[in-house]
């Protein structure tokens, strides 16, 4: 078994202790908080990356999986990248006029990514799915979105959730409609009960679960059929699935699309996409506009990730890494014969756990989570392969997850698997 080093956390519990006085929940994104990790095991601070590994305050070493919940595509500190940010920041951030590096990037998205005729850039995912929204509501006259799992936070998507709904308007939640991916008999369930009223159907073209029965075709073919356009949010999947995202991939355009994460391997950069027609259409409607979607910084970044990207070299490694990962993963899971599952596709993948009868529950996932953070593993919602990752670290960790599952196993036999529990298990967040 891998060597379990004592790590101390006191920086980072201080910082935690601290930060709970002074910022709104403690943190800015609640998916980084000690909520979504193991406290009182896995690190709250991440001082710095290089590669695939980073450091906490306390200095402590780990494989990260998680690379920013996806935006770190290349790796951290990737040399290209940082050489064109401070080959940047020497001639300017952000001018009182735009930037040749907005043409240039537009440029690039155009050439590269198929559903984008004309494009406009923010700084988030959450920012460019609500442009997304407000251009669909604007092009086609129509107030109703029917969503899938998560979108953002801004109102016209957080108004379908069920927590954190102080400051959201009523009025907002008759507007917004979930369904579950694949379930194509929902949507259509839907554009019956509000005819003429759908302005567009939003989805991730996959998540964890694999289109079935030519879903995004048939999906596509139900929004025209009815009036609507079809939007990917590829906040997620805009770049590891292909320089084109998710929807070259498998080969469906959207009328809309949304990319951001990976999109600068870390610096702030989101995409609005779409087709020439509905963009100009909408032109002298709608408002979106902030100061900083033209920061150059940020495009500098965006066009070097885009230059990796160009060859097929970064995208084909991640493909195999990952793939590489999840093979052996499961067959290490039949061998130790525990109910976990590596699922998704290799470019990003979910850990699925049950007990023995098939029952789900967080504790599960914590025990698990957390003896690969006590081995130097860590661990979030996704394992995302990111360009840096090497073979050693791919066996290191399957010899982690291998123990991990051996430990695992032993709770749920047990019969008392919380009494394996050394920190606090984690707890479901929405953002």
């Amino acid at each position: 078994m891998k060597e379990i080093k004592k790590r101390s956390l006191n920086k980072s519990n201080e910082l935690w202790n601290e930060a709970q006085n002074l910022i709104l929940s403690g943190c800015q994104l609640y998916s980084k908080g000690p909520e979504t990790h193991i406290k009182g095991v896995s690190p709250i601070y991440i001082d710095h990356g290089k590669g695939s590994h980073v450091w906490d305050p306390d200095g402590n070493e780990y494989i990260d999986y998680d690379m920013g919940l996806g935006p770190i595509l290349l790796g951290y500190q990737y040399e290209a990248v940082d050489n064109a940010v401070i080959k940047q920041l020497r001639r300017g951030m952000g001018y009182s006029l735009v930037a040749p590096e907005e043409v240039e990037y537009a440029r690039l998205c155009v050439k590269y990514i198929p559903s984008a005729e004309k494009v406009r850039f923010l700084k988030t995912g959450s920012s460019a799915t609500e442009a997304a929204i407000r251009i669909a509501r604007a092009y086609t006259g129509r107030k109703h979105i029917i969503r899938g799992e998560y979108h953002g936070w801004h109102e016209w998507t957080t108004a379908a959730e069920s927590v954190r709904q102080g400051g959201i308007l009523d009025d907002v939640r008759q507007y917004v409609h979930k369904f579950d991916y694949n379930d194509l008999n929902k949507v259509e369930e839907y554009f019956e009960q509000y005819p003429n009223s759908v302005a567009a159907v939003i989805t991730e073209a996959v998540e964890t679960e694999e289109p079935q029965d030519n879903f995004l075709e048939k999906l596509k073919e139900i929004c025209h059929a009815n009036g609507a356009l079809l939007i990917f949010d590829e906040v997620v999947n805009g770049f590891r699935f292909d320089i084109g995202g998710a929807q070259a991939y498998f080969g469906v355009t959207p009328d809309l699309s949304t990319f951001g994460k990976a999109a600068a391997n870390g610096m702030p950069l989101s995409i609005v996409a779409g087709k020439r027609e509905i963009m100009d259409a909408v032109d002298k409607k709608i408002f979106i506009s902030t100061t900083f979607g033209g920061d150059c910084i940020s495009l500098a970044a965006g066009i070097a990730v885009m230059k990796e990207l160009v060859s097929g070299e970064v995208n084909r490694s991640l493909w195999e890494k990952g793939r590489y990962l999840q093979d052996n993963f499961r067959q290490l899971a039949k061998d130790v014969d525990v109910p976990i599952d590596l699922q998704g596709y290799p470019v990003r993948m979910s850990l699925f756990y049950t007990d023995y009868n098939g029952k789900k529950d967080w504790l599960y996932n914590s025990i698990f989570m957390q003896e690969c953070v006590k081995r130097g593993v860590l661990l979030g919602w996704h394992i995302f392969p990111c360009y840096s990752h090497t073979k050693e670290d791919l066996d290191y960790t399957l010899n982690v997850f291998e123990d991990a599952m051996k430990v695992y196993k032993k709770a749920l036999k047990s019969g008392n698997p919380a009494s394996y529990m050394e920190g606090t298990p984690l707890k479901i967040v929405l953002g």
